[in-house]
């Protein structure tokens, strides 16, 4: 190491013996390793004089303790090694590592084309750590195994199970990393749900956050560009979570590869931490040594020669160089001619045509082992090759000798350039893909691995075997219970290919949509409307409708979802069950899904109420899980004004206690079930709701949910009145890396903040914030209502109120149409109500504030009477005015919406100063006050003050302003408050042990305390 880091600072041995103050002699023996473990100071007089950075210094402490041997010098590498002028590359490398021991984990990504070196550099650098100093897994993409899942992440993850024992196993697949066990094929896990495999990637995550607890790693994976997709997905996913780990990542593939994965690891040589490594063709000096080691000295022209024909890539510098002198060839500048002969078809001058100058027996053997790939067992070469097994192994010998193949056991071909050149030179197309079907064939007879059998049927012709099919849909169901859809789905689209019966392709199709509903939604949707027409059994058919109603509603197709549901059910109750009710049962979920999506959208709100009004005559009671999944999805009728509060936390109470979270696989009812009680003003049971939902996506990896669960939990917040200083911005790293927001939960979360940016009177970053969103036409009107109401409030704090008002009644015009009444979520009468009367409207004032008196009596909560109540008070005016004033205030108090509250204190405080009822104004304006303050209501606290002086009272001093944290720092502190340890927030919310670190601190900052103990009490 100690060479390696004096030849990247341009010393000569004599240089830096002079700048440390010891003798050449001392670093030669240094470099040689012959002195292991110099003493401490020794090391610290070559840093300071190599000016090493503190990663390196620490690099090359790590090195003196362990007393390894240092690396060789390159230029005594075998011939043929490719680290011939990567003094370079070994200095990234080695200041990598070092920075993983300081747990500043990063990614090292070497890019290079075939045969330049890149594993002898990754060999090299690995061969020399020892563990102590760092922990080295490596793996190896291969072509025939793209198609297996998580085939890379095996090879690495596996040999550190097995060292760690059956207690360490148990503790590395523990907490957040059990998920981990589905990817690595553990014995004892079953399939994994589709909503728990979108969380495979940071279940696995976290198992390396367990394994690095034990100390350094490296996780060094050779030709990634031929890795399994869900490997590298995992890669991508790791890269941008190494910050604050003991984990380095060394990845080394070729360039532009134009394989599936290249987006991938664009995106992991994007990160930051990344340092992209670069292996140039060998310069003229190097060439020269090589040629010098093969065939005596060489002349200057010669050596230029073999430079210009091998394009300076050390592999085909090696096989010309294996050739010339096989044929005495010596290295003078009047023999170059022969070099260039070999120009641009140097593996076909070279191993090919030894090749090809063997006996048929060994061509065979050559053909067999292109179609089984590297790692091939000889008893399936031997027979694919039409040979006995001690024949096949001698032959492989004589292989191994002209250069097809490498060294040693387990088979490999030399090189991938050289597997290319040799199937390009001894098998055609269709030879190579019949060989393929006949080695499908002969492991599945000797008893091979499914995914091994259809990896090889993946790339034959279609045969119309009826086991082909089988086979591929073993390795489907396989490979699907470990999370790797886009591998499932190569395995059924390969199937599909095949002439199957109609009875076999309408399942085929319908597990084929199935799991592209992970990946591909405009498959899933293709593919499922194919197997509704080529299914006969009604339970089947009504799980592909289920699933396509699902793709459709994605794609913002609501109509057709519901015409697909109804269809569906329609069928089901032609359905002869014997009498055990499951057609029933099945009808049910599926009309659940129905009202679920049909009350998402105006335009299918119609069909959808419909259905529901019939739904309503079942009076179920939720004895079964369909009933629940009934009773959950009614109560989205009732909060459209179908019924009041009461008959909607009815509904909730009979699915909650018959088992809707268990049946609710998806948590989306459950989550519908919380707002519901939102609606219906039962907080404490909403936020019981929220937070399994939020610790289920904590589990599952899920970001959609844990980000819902926070945005719901501080919707919560609000209709209590407390008015959270929060940034638009969520504050969490997905939201910039991975996925973003759902639209839903970006516009419900964008609209919080707004409305609590009006209330603390910061009306530019209001207007920011609620600019119209680019997805706010397909998100629905359930969520652009609240949204809306925003937007109004925006435009009247601005001084606008006509333009408020337009925006009030184009949304109570839309909402008059469909006949939605609710006052749940949008009370925008009593909002237009006032602003007509600021306009001087005072007839249509009334007329709209008495309406809303109505409905909000006819709905049942304190707060929407309550709100209702005030509204109509401030313009009715008068006796009849201070009546339902004091009634607001009265009504208000038994409810837990406290800034409601405080305007209704504020509202009665100004109508008793005008009836010069001072004394009672002033407590009725202190109570205000007091409320507004502690809600963080700057807006209301403001016109409150002004009231209290007109009326003669010294308002109390307004609180500091308070700093605004991200929505993410919020639910942060709330967890800290709750006694949660780091690692636990950082599992709850999905982040990294080092995010949550730099969380703490950012709000710390932002709220003055330095510690972790007052950031939690501060809050």
């Amino acid at each position: 190491m100690l060479l390696v880091f004096r030849r990247a600072a341009g010393l000569t041995q004599e240089e830096l013996a002079k700048a440390a103050g010891m003798a050449a002699r001392s670093i030669r023996d240094l470099e040689r390793g012959r002195r292991v473990r110099p003493q401490r100071r020794t090391v610290q007089m070559l840093v300071s004089a190599l000016g090493l950075g503190d990663a390196d210094a620490a690099a090359l402490l790590a090195a003196s303790r362990s007393g390894r041997q240092v690396s060789p010098p390159a230029d005594d590498c075998a011939v043929g090694s490719g680290l011939f002028g990567r003094q370079d590359q070994l200095v990234v490398l080695e200041r990598a590592a070092g920075e993983a021991r300081a747990g500043r984990g990063g990614v090292v990504l070497v890019r290079a084309g075939a045969g330049m070196g890149k594993t002898a550099l990754l060999d090299t650098w690995a061969g020399g750590r020892q563990p102590q100093e760092i922990l080295v897994v490596s793996a190896s993409g291969a072509e025939l195994e793209q198609g297996f899942a998580f085939a890379v992440l095996r090879q690495l993850v596996e040999p550190l199970l097995a060292r760690a024992g059956d207690e360490g196993r148990a503790r590395l697949l523990s907490g957040p990393a059990q998920l981990a066990s589905h990817a690595l094929r553990v014995e004892g896990t079953g399939e994994l749900s589709p909503e728990a495999s979108l969380g495979l990637l940071h279940s696995l995550y976290w198992l390396m956050v367990h394994v690095a607890d034990e100390g350094p790693v490296a996780l060094v994976v050779d030709d990634v560009h031929w890795a399994d997709a869900p490997s590298v997905r995992w890669l991508e996913y790791l890269a941008r979570r190494l910050r604050g780990l003991p984990v380095l990542l060394v990845l080394a593939g070729r360039p532009d590869n134009g394989a599936g994965i290249e987006p991938m690891l664009e995106r992991i040589a994007g990160q930051p931490n990344c340092r992209t490594v670069g292996l140039p063709g060998l310069d003229i000096d190097s060439v020269s040594h090589l040629v010098r080691a093969s065939l005596g000295p060489g002349e200057p022209r010669f050596v230029a020669a073999c430079a210009s024909a091998t394009e300076s890539n050390p592999l085909l510098l090696h096989e010309l160089l294996r050739t010339l002198a096989d044929n005495q060839v010596r290295a003078t500048d009047d023999q170059a001619h022969l070099v260039e002969e070999f120009r641009g078809r140097i593996l076909a001058r070279t191993v090919v045509k030894r090749l090809a100058d063997e006996p048929e027996p060994v061509l065979r053997l050559a053909r067999a082992l292109v179609v089984l790939g590297d790692e091939a067992t000889w008893t399936v070469a031997a027979e694919l090759a039409e040979l006995g097994e001690s024949t096949a192994r001698e032959l492989g010998g004589r292989l191994r000798q002209i250069g097809v193949l490498a060294p040693g056991e387990p088979v490999r071909f030399a090189h991938a350039l050289v597997r290319t050149a040799v199937a390009e030179a001894v098998l055609g197309p269709v030879e190579l893909a019949a060989g393929h079907a006949r080695a499908a064939e002969l492991l599945r007879r000797d008893g091979a691995a499914d995914d091994l059998v259809a990896a090889h049927l993946l790339l034959a012709e279609p045969g119309g075997e009826s086991w082909w099919v089988d086979t591929l849909r073993e390795a489907a169901r396989a490979t699907r219970g470990r999370g790797a859809p886009e591998v499932t789905s190569a395995y059924l689209r390969r199937a599909l290919r095949e002439p199957v019966s109609v009875d076999e392709r309408g399942p085929l199709l319908l597990e084929l949509g199935k799991d592209e509903m992970q990946i591909d939604v405009g498959a899933a949707k293709h593919h499922l409307t194919q197997a509704s027409t080529a299914l006969a059994d009604p339970y089947a058919l009504a799980e592909a409708a289920s699933l396509l109603a699902s793709a459709l509603f994605l794609s913002h197709e609501h109509e057709r979802a519901v015409d697909t549901l109804a269809r569906a059910v329609d069928d089901l109750g032609q359905t002869d069950d014997g009498g055990i009710g499951l057609a029933r049962e099945v009808s049910w979920f599926l009309q659940a899904q129905m009202l679920l999506i049909g009350y998402d959208q105006l335009s299918t709100l119609p069909a959808a109420r419909r259905h529901a009004r019939r739904l309503w005559d079942h009076k179920l009671a939720g004895d079964t899980p369909g009933e629940c999944m009934i009773l959950a999805a009614l109560s989205a009728s009732a909060t459209t004004g179908e019924a009041s509060a009461q008959v909607a936390n009815d509904l909730l109470d009979r699915a909650l206690r018959g088992g809707l979270v268990a049946a609710d696989t998806s948590h989306m009812l459950v989550t519908l079930a919380g707002l519901a009680f939102v609606a219906t003003d039962r907080l404490d049971d909403a936020v019981a709701l929220f937070d399994r939902v939020g610790d289920t996506g904590g589990r599952w990896g899920s970001f959609l949910m844990v980000s819902s669960a926070m945005t719901w939990q501080l919707l919560v917040q609000a209709r209590r009145g407390r008015q959270l200083p929060l940034t638009a911005d969520f504050g969490h790293p997905a939201t910039t890396a991975d996925q973003g927001l759902e639209p839903r939960v970006r516009l419900s979360m964008a609209t919080q903040v707004g409305e609590s940016l009006i209330e603390r009177c910061d009306l530019t970053s209001a207007t920011e914030v609620l600019t119209a969103d680019a997805d706010f036409d397909r998100v629905g009107w359930t969520w652009q209502g609240p949204a809306l109401l925003a937007r109004s409030r925006l435009h009247a704090a601005r001084g606008n109120p006509a333009a408020a008002l337009a925006i009030l009644h184009e949304y109570g015009a839309e909402a008059n149409r469909v006949h939605v009444m609710s006052l749940a979520y949008v009370p925008w009468r009593s909002r237009a109500a006032l602003l007509h009367l600021t306009l001087g409207q005072r007839t249509d004032a009334l007329q709209l504030a008495t309406e809303e008196l109505e409905l909000a009596h006819q709905w049942g909560t304190e707060r929407a009477i309550g709100v209702a109540s005030r509204c109509l008070g401030v313009i009715q005016g008068g006796h009849r005015g201070l009546a339902l004033l004091r009634e607001a205030v009265a009504v208000l108090k038994r409810s837990p919406a406290r800034l409601e509250l405080a305007r209704a204190h504020y509202g009665l405080g100004t109508a008793l100063m005008r009836s010069r009822e001072v004394d009672e104004a002033r407590q009725a304006l202190t109570q205000a006050l007091h409320l507004a303050d502690a809600c963080g209501s700057v807006l209301l606290a403001g016109q409150v003050r002004g009231a209290l002086a007109t009326a003669g009272v010294r308002p109390k001093p307004a609180p500091p302003a308070a700093s605004s944290l991200s929505p993410t720092e919020h639910r942060l502190v709330e967890l800290l408050r709750a006694g949660h340890s780091d690692r636990q927030i950082a599992q709850a919310l999905l982040l990294t042990p080092h995010d949550v670190t730099a969380l703490i601190e950012q709000a710390g900052r932002k709220l003055g305390v330095s510690s972790r103990t007052e950031l939690a009490s501060k809050a």
